[in-house]
């Protein structure tokens, strides 16, 4: 729940308690105290849980939070030049700037990802997601980082707006032949 969601709540039933005073469900005489501990009540528990939702740490404090990295380990099939199912989780290559299929680069950067992805991957997920595919780092078997392998052929480019682990790796000729998509600047 974030933040905002638990204010919202909270101030909701605020304003509920005062409007039912209000409207004459309940006579203030009878109900003044009653209702003037609620408040407070229903502001300390917003207050609480706001600080709560602050902690460091606490991904549930923040729905756009990243999760803790996970490793999956299975046999591995290539999509393109920044993309894998392994055990069947399709992944995004983190750092990883490749041209698209159906262009000349894109289809080189598959050929070569297929020729580094031979068996059995290993990737680190970092618990986030571009287009319903987890963004992670991949290794093979005998611990060959494909992430920077495919950079270092020059097959694809670093993508340093999202990691710059990769672009001391980048080839001159990559540079030369393919322009880093926009979504790759760093802003």
């Amino acid at each position: 729940m974030d933040t905002f969601t638990i204010i919202f709540a909270a101030l909701a039933v605020f304003i509920c308690l005062r409007l039912y005073s209000v409207l004459g469900q309940r006579t203030v005489s009878e109900d003044s105290a009653f209702l003037n501990r609620v408040s407070v009540i229903a502001v300390l528990l917003a207050v609480v849980l706001y600080v709560a939702s602050e902690i460091p740490g606490r991904h549930w404090a923040n729905a756009n939070a990243v999760a803790p990295m996970t490793t999956i380990s299975g046999s591995a099939r290539v999509v393109d030049g920044d993309t894998v199912v392994v055990a069947g989780t399709t992944v995004r290559l983190k750092g990883v700037d490749a041209a698209e299929l159906g262009t000349e680069r894109g289809e080189n950067a598959r050929r070569v990802m297929v020729a580094l992805v031979t068996g059995t991957l290993t990737c680190r997920l970092t618990g986030e997601k571009t287009y319903s595919r987890e963004v992670g780092y991949c290794t093979t078997a005998n611990g060959t980082d494909i992430n920077r392998a495919i950079i270092a052929q020059g097959a694809a480019l670093a993508c340093p707006r999202y990691d710059t682990r990769y672009v001391s790796f980048e080839q001159e000729a990559a540079l030369a032949a393919q322009p880093r998509s926009s979504y790759c600047v760093k802003r």
